[in-house]
């Protein structure tokens, strides 16, 4: 709708393609008529737009958008991908090796790949901005979104304190994670706060609170849960596809936080790589343009100009085994043995 609004055209990318629609993603086009799972998604073929390729142009700026915009319409839109595959691309995990993790309102991990490998079953991966490649991904839907709701409800004097020194509430609170212990003394938080589609009945929960714990037990629990849910889903990717991720690189508004970056390190035992702007949804979306335009004759020398390393967290060893028995004895547990009486919570 905003292509069609800029340029008068209704086109999309193949990169942009991630509703419940009839897309078929191995060849990046509609689904036929005959397709086995059309049925499923069945909106007739004429209610679709046209699909291009990432760095295909749309089209050009009509006059009302330009005077609107306040640019002219010689200017031509670009086709990149969404915010996601935007990110990962701005990230530089372009291969099997390299994880993306987004801390945004809704975190996910994923990477990009080769192969068509299904994060979970009956479960598509997007097709990537690079012509050929997929994107495996999975989704924790209430995410980030989750410090935003411990603001409201439990930081009233952190706001305070953050309108009066001019600076954000995550700063004040992220400088006081230091003061909780790796696993949270014993306070373990399962971010289902909106389930995923493969447990629809999953609701949020949090054990193990005793009278030690504070706000800020509270806090950690919520950045540590929403990483043990991340490592659930990428254990589970990488036993799909028979690999193992050698480095993650993060984005997104969490990515600002040497602190959060850190526990990131810690609880998957692997370096954490933070790139020179969390804002790598902009980067990403900007390398196809450059590519399209020839400033930069293939997406490798534009990663090579554009993506570069400024911070690295390295894992330490005890923090790690802490959270290794935490998430093997206690998170992996916890949905298994809840499950149940989430579903009886639902009918009553």
């Amino acid at each position: 709708y905003l292509n069609y609004k800029l340029t008068g055209e209704l086109k999309d990318s193949t990169a942009s393609i991630v509703g419940y629609v009839p897309y078929d993603f191995k060849n990046r086009c509609w689904k036929k008529k005959c397709d086995l799972v059309r049925p499923v998604f069945d909106i007739p073929n004429e209610m679709m737009c046209d699909l291009v390729e990432p760095g295909d142009v749309i089209g050009h700026l009509t006059k009302q958008a330009a005077e609107d915009l306040g640019l002219t319409t010689k200017l031509r839109l670009i086709a990149t991908g969404t915010d996601k595959a935007c990110e990962i691309l701005g990230l530089g995990c372009v291969n099997r090796k390299r994880a993306a993790i987004s801390f945004g309102t809704t975190a996910t991990i994923t990477f990009t790949t080769g192969d068509y490998l299904e994060p979970e079953t009956f479960i598509p991966p997007y097709d990537s901005i690079l012509p050929g490649r997929y994107t495996p991904e999975v989704e924790i839907f209430r995410g980030y979104w989750l410090i935003s709701w411990f603001k409201k409800e439990f930081a009233q004097k952190e706001v305070a304190e953050a309108i009066e020194k001019k600076v954000s509430t995550e700063e004040i609170l992220n400088k006081k994670l230091k003061e909780v212990p790796a696993g949270c003394d014993g306070l373990v938080l399962q971010p289902y706060f909106t389930p995923n589609l493969t447990m629809p009945e999953a609701k949020g929960a949090v054990i193990g609170l005793s009278d030690v714990h504070t706000r800020i037990h509270l806090y950690r629990a919520i950045i540590e849960g929403i990483n043990f849910a991340l490592m659930d889903g990428m254990r589970h990717m990488e036993k799909r596809g028979d690999f193992r991720f050698e480095e993650i690189r993060v984005g997104g508004g969490g990515a600002q936080s040497s602190e959060i970056c850190q526990i990131t390190a810690d609880m998957f035992g692997l370096p954490v790589v933070r790139t020179q702007t969390y804002e790598v949804s902009g980067i990403g979306s900007a390398i196809p343009a450059f590519v399209s335009l020839g400033v930069f004759d293939s997406y490798k020398e534009a990663l090579h100009h554009m993506v570069y390393k400024k911070d690295v967290f390295l894992p330490n060893k005890k923090q790690h085994a802490v959270y290794q028995k935490l998430y093997e004895d206690v998170y992996k547990q916890i949905y298994p043995r809840l499950s149940e009486i989430y579903m009886r919570m639902s009918k009553i």
